[in-house]
């Protein structure tokens, strides 16, 4: 029994055999996929520009995978709310994704005020859009069931929430959480 969970610790502590690939670092914003799941991460400011970068990111990934995508994005606690021209390029980009994504999750970081407020921008976003897949706003360990629940029926891949988890852990380290 201890050799199992020294086993498992040991195990936990090695670099995941699937990371996720960094595709921008930038101080508003993280891009990254990891498998069909694309990950958007806002850190401060939700610019207009940024996000038609991380929008045309998304169009570049989900033509690798012809059969969809996960969709996953993180707020983290410092992040502002966007304003309405990044709100509008939102929209639009989730609309015109509305193709290729075959589920999405938003994970919020932050608490409070602030936290709400940006939670009620997604779900107006998310009304806008006229999402034609399962969206929801959760935590990280719900959006990781959801990919691996939706995703391997949808596109054929596996999804392990576990090595997700991992990836993501990961990826976070490197990058520096905010």
């Amino acid at each position: 029994m201890r050799l199992g969970i020294r086993l498992l610790y040991a195990l936990q502590a090695l670099p995941s055999l699937d990371p996720c690939h960094l595709i921008a670092n930038r101080p508003d914003y993280v891009v990254a996929t990891w498998r069909q799941i694309f990950c958007a991460i806002w850190r401060r400011e939700t610019t207009e520009d940024a996000v038609r970068r991380v929008h045309h990111a998304c169009v570049e990934f989900a033509k690798q995978h012809p059969r969809g995508i996960g969709l996953l994005t993180v707020v983290e606690g410092e992040a502002s709310l966007p304003p309405a021209g990044a709100r509008k390029a939102l929209a639009s980009f989730l609309a015109q994704a509305s193709s290729v994504i075959r589920c999405s999750a938003v994970v919020f970081e932050g608490s409070g005020f602030r936290a709400a407020a940006v939670r009620s921008v997604v779900t107006g976003l998310s009304l806008l859009a006229r999402q034609r897949f399962p969206h929801k706003v959760c935590d990280i360990a719900e959006a990781g069931r959801m990919f691996a629940e939706i995703l391997p029926a949808a596109t054929g891949v596996g999804v392990s929430e576990a090595a997700f988890r991992a990836s993501l852990d990961e990826l976070r380290e490197a990058v520096g959480r905010r």
